[in-house]
């Protein structure tokens, strides 16, 4: 660019007016820039709205140039709806001078022949040009001073309207670039504000609404809690931008099981499909890429370390754990924990290793295959789960229609299904479930009780005791006659082990009432009242008449037909025996 003369002359334009000279007693523009002011300014900008600093400085330089081209040309930039092409040939240019701490503003113009010349405002003859600069020539883009000291108020309220606006913009871009690598990420907001159920929450420069339909059923928050959330997307439709975040998303869980498990996040342990209902359950399949990586244990952790650290940030939502097969089967067998599966009626195509259901169920009308899956009888409402939800994320997490039937009620309607040792041979692996095979369940094998004594040895053995401790009965004695008789009855062993113990038998016979009972009583009180009669027998005659002694025969042959009705405890009714030997 050729070097501008000293003389610097104001050239009139040819074509585009300009406005007038502004005339002011008082306040008038130098151009002389207060330094310390203007750093302190900027760095105060660079932390309220997070631009840099050197981004502040070019915002307002830019700003400058167009409020000066406005400011100039108002009919031409101030209308929005002048399309004319000179919009983009008109230019300025402000210069800071760093030794005389001022700016300067310049029109930029192209040096033009005469005959050429179009508009003014953007081209230059090559003698005006040299008016300002030696050794110009056609083509050269020049730069032309303009006189600061005309620029009025209006010119200083344009910069600041223009400024302010830039300033925005750049700041919301920027909080739009860092909140934006942010995306699908955890981060941590206050909130600020709670209205019916949702919660407004602050993130620094940004903001974000927690809606009801975002929210787990469960979460209760107050204004100045730290709530974690997962952040959607940024919009740039509000100033500052606006947050989309939510906590029932299941890529929520996906990244809670990230920031907890170090294996997943370094990719040893892959998180392979997820299904959840907000608030309630979760299933989610996981695999290892280590063989010497346990997935599950690895999620769980030591002491369920790790998913309670998940399990706090979801207030009472249950998580199942699931080891993820390639196989169709396996994965629908897994995805029912903790129901226990004996079985499962589904496609041949389940077993064909050569169908991919994984690739086909990415096809947009992929329907989903019928499944019935056969549990062991009273735990279908386990299969099932509260409100089907235990049934309702099998199905989406496998991709599948799934119904359940008790074993009961699959062999009541006739269903052909494959049982768990059949799919194990059929596949050569081992099922994911542990359960019970129907075939399987037989009555126990009870074992003989050993050290236990049974009935007939605890009666034989009092009957010893009682002859151990009676006296040496009187042979010509009626009475020890008919003791004897009476201790000699036969008993009939019984072989049979019990169904119960010795001491729950006793308990039930002392409870027990019944017409023997009756019979006991009524045969005391006939004993008792001929103790009374012989309790003092005459001198010189028989104790018992011929007729006591023929209706005591009748009364112990009716006695001894009536012993099996007779309890374990019967056998105090003797004891008065032993009371007349006493005599």
């Amino acid at each position: 660019m050729p070097e501008l003369k000293e003389q610097k002359v104001e050239k009139v334009a040819k074509k585009r007016g300009r406005k007038p000279k502004y005339q002011s007693p008082t306040a008038k523009i130098t151009g002389i820039i207060n330094a310390d002011a203007f750093a302190l300014a900027i760095s105060d900008i660079e932390k309220d709205l997070l631009v840099k600093a050197s981004d502040v400085a070019d915002i307002l330089f830019k700003t400058m140039e167009q409020a000066y081209l406005e400011w100039s040309y108002p009919g031409l930039f101030k209308d929005k709806d002048n399309y004319d092409p000179a919009k983009d040939l008109i230019k300025a240019k402000v210069v800071v001078d760093d030794e005389s701490g001022s700016f300067k503003i310049f029109d930029v113009k192209t040096v033009t022949p005469d005959e050429d010349i179009v508009d003014d405002a953007y081209q230059i003859s090559l003698e005006d040009a040299s008016e300002f600069y030696n050794d110009v020539h056609y083509g050269d883009v020049i730069d032309i001073p303009f006189d600061v000291t005309r620029l009025d108020k209006a010119y200083v309220r344009r910069v600041k309207q223009l400024f302010q606006a830039h300033l925005k913009e750049a700041s919301k871009q920027t909080i739009l670039s860092v909140y934006s690598d942010h995306i699908g990420n955890l981060i941590k907001g206050r909130v600020t504000r709670v209205d019916n159920n949702s919660y407004e929450l602050n993130f620094g420069k940004a903001s974000g609404i927690l809606r009801r339909y975002n929210l787990i059923p469960q979460d209760r928050f107050a204004v100045g809690d730290d709530v974690l959330v997962y952040l959607i997307d940024v919009s740039d439709k509000s100033n500052p931008p606006s947050l989309s975040i939510t906590r029932s998303n299941e890529k929520f869980i996906i990244k809670l099981f990230e920031r907890a498990v170090p294996e997943i996040s370094s990719g040893e342990v892959e998180i392979k499909k997820i299904a959840r209902v907000a608030g309630k359950r979760t299933k989610i399949f996981v695999s290892s890429n280590d063989a010497n990586v346990d997935p599950i244990g690895t999620c769980v952790g030591t002491e369920s370390s790790r998913i309670r650290s998940v399990l706090s940030e979801l207030h009472g939502e249950k998580i199942d754990v699931l080891r993820y097969y390639d196989n169709k089967a396996l994965q629908i067998i897994e995805a029912m924990k903790p129901a226990q599966v004996i079985g499962i009626a589904c496609p041949e195509d389940f077993f064909d290793s050569s169908v991919h259901y994984d690739e086909l169920e990415e096809e947009e009308n992929y329907e989903f295959p019928k499944i019935t899956v056969v549990v062991t009888n009273g735990n279908q409402g386990v299969a099932i789960g509260s409100q089907g939800v235990n049934v309702r994320l099998a199905s989406q997490i496998t991709k599948s229609s799934i119904s359940v039937l008790q074993a009961d009620e699959a062999i009541k309607e006739g269903l052909k299904y494959m049982l768990i040792p059949d799919i194990e041979k059929l596949l050569g692996t081992k099922a994911p479930v542990e359960t019970i095979q129907e075939e399987e369940i037989e009555e126990p094998i009870e074992e003989p009780i050993e050290e236990e004594e049974t009935l007939a040895d605890v009666e034989r053995k009092k009957e010893e005791e009682k002859k151990i401790s009676q006296p040496a009965a009187d042979p010509n004695s009626k009475t020890s006659e008919m003791k004897e008789k009476e201790l000699n009855i036969e008993h009939v062993e019984i072989t049979n082990k019990p169904k119960i113990s010795l001491e729950e038998l006793e308990e039930a016979m002392k409870q027990k009432k019944g017409p023997s009972e009756t019979k006991r009583s009524r045969h005391s009180e006939k004993k008792a009242n001929k103790e009374e009669k012989v309790s003092q027998p005459l001198a010189g005659m028989p104790i018992y008449t011929e007729e006591e002694l023929k209706e005591m025969q009748e009364q112990e042959e009716e006695d001894y037909n009536d012993y099996d009705n007779y309890d374990d405890n019967d056998y105090d009714q003797y004891d008065y025996y032993e009371d007349e030997n006493d005599k």
